[in-house]
């Protein structure tokens, strides 16, 4: 036995048993119970709880912390009771309304182990309270930077996509938040539209942008697109056309003015390339004489131009001086394009066509000039009967007249 109380290494272990053994003796049997700190325990801020719900409280601030708990009780439960075992709760009874509280802590045995709570450390906690709300506010713009817009397009009205930005957040916080705005940074020639994005700031009553907590408050868009619309400009002429022009006559002999002779009109390049001028429509020479020596066109442009020159009804002004109107009864009355199959006859011998020319045109004339024709390829003749046919009227010797008015005759088909 003597030779392991000369080994220093068994003597250290054996020391360091009895040692072990006599606590155990002085802890279990002399000295049953203790005091131990629980580090780490969770602080839960419960805002549904009664007080906080009824006045809509959120905590803003301060509201996640851990405190460090002292707990007595038997040595045997209390070595083995972990920071699950206690909950920790702030007082909310001084709370009445938004703002900064300094809240007392209390900790509560939320386990079935047998121990006491000596205090909690901190034993208080700062914590702020307010009602989290939704705010709309209009989005501006500011642009950063110069541009410029050659001369030959034009800057339609800067507008923003969105229009407005909803702030969530702290009631108290948002109370001065008046604006948005959205920065973007410009330079160069800009020949199409410009569609910039940038970063969403917010900004009090006078314009200055505030400073904010992103962990509290928040946008439903932190980007915005600034549109500033850039479209061509061009001078396009106007031109129309004649329907019902007699065979033998040219309209091109006819004089007139014309309220505007082009439109400045705007689009987009690929749009506004597309068109080297503006039909207005037809005028109709059958309706021309000189109670009616004007021509009203509705100005309608092409999809995707708008104008510039706001030039809505364009008018045409036949200059009739010197003309002069007169009706003869014409008897030759032709019919043409006869189906092999039937004979035809017009049921009229004679029709009162008004012509329309110069003076010295007119007054040369006579009903031999004049032919009436009714042709039928216009119509499916398929039976025997009566039909009535829209004539046409013709100065076969090529006169600078024309007939005005609408005239239609009835024919009778039989079979050959």
């Amino acid at each position: 036995m003597n030779f392991i109380f000369k080994d220093k290494r068994i003597t250290f272990l054996l020391s360091l048993l009895l040692s072990f053994l006599l606590w155990l003796v002085v802890s279990l049997v002399l000295r049953p119970t203790g005091e131990v700190v629980v580090q780490g325990v969770g602080v839960n801020v419960n805002v549904q709880s009664g007080i906080l719900a009824e006045l809509g409280l959120s905590v803003i601030e301060g509201g996640e912390t851990t405190a460090n708990v002292t707990i007595t009780g038997s040595r045997s439960v209390i070595g083995g009771v972990s920071a699950e075992d206690i909950s920790i709760s702030p007082s909310l009874s001084g709370v009445s309304g938004a703002g900064v509280y300094e809240l007392e802590l209390r900790a509560v045995n939320n386990s079935s182990k047998d121990f006491e709570i000596v205090n909690v450390s901190p034993s208080k906690m700062v914590v702020k309270f307010d009602k989290y709300v939704d705010k709309t506010v209009p989005l501006r713009y500011n642009i950063i930077g110069e541009y410029n817009i050659p001369d030959e397009y034009i800057q339609e009205e800067i507008y923003t996509n969105p229009t407005k930005i909803v702030i969530t957040g702290p009631e108290i916080d948002l109370a001065e938040i008046e604006y948005a705005y959205v920065d973007v940074v410009l330079s160069g020639d800009y020949e199409e539209t410009i569609a910039a994005v940038g970063e969403v700031f917010l900004a009090d009553e006078e314009g200055n942008y505030i400073t904010y907590n992103k962990d509290e408050i928040t946008l439903d868009n932190e980007t915005a697109t600034v549109f500033i619309p850039v479209h061509k400009t061009a001078n396009l002429s106007v031109s129309f056309d004649y329907t019902n022009v007699p065979e033998f006559f040219d309209p091109a002999n006819l004089n007139y003015t014309i309220s505007a002779t082009d439109i400045l009109v705007e689009g987009e390049d690929n749009i506004i390339d597309k068109y080297s001028d503006i039909f207005l429509g037809y005028v109709d020479i059958r309706k021309l004489n000189l109670e009616n020596s004007s021509v009203k066109f509705d100005v309608e442009l092409p999809e995707g131009l708008t104008s510039q020159s706001y030039v809505e009804d364009i008018y045409l002004d036949f200059d009739f001086t010197d003309y002069v109107e007169s009706t003869f009864n014409v008897t030759q009355i032709n019919v043409v394009n006869v189906p092999k199959e039937y004979k035809v006859t017009s049921n009229t011998s004679k029709v009162a066509v008004t012509l329309v020319g110069p003076a010295e045109v007119i007054n040369s004339l006579s009903a031999k000039d004049i032919v009436v024709q009714l042709d039928l390829s216009t119509r499916d003749i398929i039976q025997t009967g009566q039909y009535r046919i829209q004539a046409e009227v013709f100065l076969p010797g090529g006169e600078n007249a024309w007939a005005t008015g609408v005239y239609s005759i009835t024919i009778t088909v039989k079979e050959q």
